[in-house]
Parts: structure tokens; C-alpha cells; sequence
């Protein structure tokens, strides 16, 4: 899975014209609602002339119907997208988090970093090249994500969480815990550092054991 951004910008572009619609009809109703219903008091001597309209009621509710259905499809095609797993992993990185602190290990080269009381866990990746995670909590839920990339999935204690990433450009991202976990749950931030792969193969070599 590339970076993620693309395919959920493309669904907000469909959900938020949507919403806006939606909050553009309800308040048109509601303004002429209050409006008959000022009219209405004006006349309460006269018995209610109210008709159903069942065409207009089932029409609009077949409307909602179809409108939900397109955005369930259009968010689990996303979903699909950025779930898919890679068949040939270029690194395997396995992802560890407790309260309040990640810890991140490289198997292929014994390497393991953890976040320390003064400084944040630096998750070291190679560009360009496929990273299988595999992810855990020691103790509650929590939830990795990358703002930059538009990534975020849950770590469930006693239970592994698979998925796939890939930087296509070099540079530093935020990372944090999004699930409310305790007391310190916002000092659980971590840095990607995305390297070329040759620079990452050097960071590697000067901290294998």
C-alpha cells in the first residue's frame, strides 16, 4: 500500500459536498417548517387541512437509500485499496505499543528502538521499498497513525495487526497514538524518518548489535 492520502482525498471529496447538501436541505425544510407553522397559528380556528404525500415520502426516502449505498461502496472500495497486502515485503518492522510509549523492531537486523522518558521513538524506514508491520499493545487499545500519510490503524492487546506501507518520498512525519489510552496518552508521539534506501542501509549497519 502506497501513501494514503490520495485514495481519502478522493472520498472526502465525495462525502463533504455531500454533508454540505444535506445540511443545506435540512435547514431550507426547517426554515419553511417554522414558517407554516407561523401561518398555521395564525388560522388555529380551522381543523388541520395536512395531506399525506406518500410518492413525494417514498421517493425521498429511496433518494437516502441510494445515497447511502454509493458512499458505503465508494468507503470499503477505499478500504480494499488500502488494505491490500503486499505478497513481497521489502522489511519487516514489528510495531509494539504500551502505556505511554512505542517500541519498534527490525528482525532482519536485531535492531530494536524504544521510546525513552526524554526522547521519542524514531521509526526509521526505507523509501520506495514495500514495509510489512505487524502490530501490538502490551495493556488497552491504542492506535497508530500518521497524519501525513493519512494512515491509521488500531493495535489490540493479545491480538497482531498486519498491514503495509510505502514512502515514496524522503523526509520526517509526526506520529501518535489516536486512541485514547490513560493518563500520558498525548506524550505517545513518535517521528518516521523515511531515508533513501542506501542511507537507510547504513543507518542499519551502524545499529545492528
Amino acid at each position: 500500500m502506497v501513501d494514503t492520502r490520495h485514495e481519502y482525498a478522493g472520498l472526502e471529496s465525495l462525502y463533504l459536498p455531500i454533508a454540505i447538501g444535506v445540511f443545506a436541505a435540512v435547514a431550507l425544510l426547517t426554515a419553511l417548517a417554522l414558517l407554516r407553522g407561523r401561518r398555521r397559528a395564525r388560522r388555529d380556528e380551522i381543523g388541520s387541512q395536512r395531506k399525506e404525500h406518500n410518492p413525494l415520502e417514498i421517493g425521498y426516502a429511496a433518494v437516502l437509500v441510494l445515497v447511502i449505498a454509493f458512499l458505503v461502496y465508494e468507503t470499503f472500495s477505499t478500504e480494499d485499496k488500502t488494505d491490500a497486502v503486499a505478497k513481497s515485503p521489502g522489511l519487516e518492522v514489528k510495531v509494539t505499543a504500551g502505556q505511554w510509549d512505542w517500541r519498534f523492531s527490525y528482525p532482519a537486523y536485531g535492531i530494536t528502538v524504544q521510546q525513552s522518558p526524554t526522547s521519542k521513538a524514531v521509526l526509521t524506514l526505507p523509501t520506495g521499498t514495500e514495509v510489512h508491520f505487524t502490530g501490538t499493545s502490551n495493556d488497552v487499545i491504542h492506535s497508530f497513525f500518521v497524519p501525513g500519510t493519512r494512515f491509521k490503524r488500531d493495535l489490540f492487546p493479545g491480538k497482531n495487526s498486519s498491514f503495509d506501507l510505502l514512502w515514496a518520498k524522503a523526509g520526517r512525519y509526526r506520529g501518535l497514538c489516536a486512541e485514547y489510552c490513560g493518563l500520558l496518552h498525548s506524550h505517545m508521539d513518535f517521528v518516521v524518518d523515511a531515508l533513501p534506501p542506501d542511507r537507510f542501509r547504513a543507518w542499519a549497519e551502524a545499529h545492528r548489535p
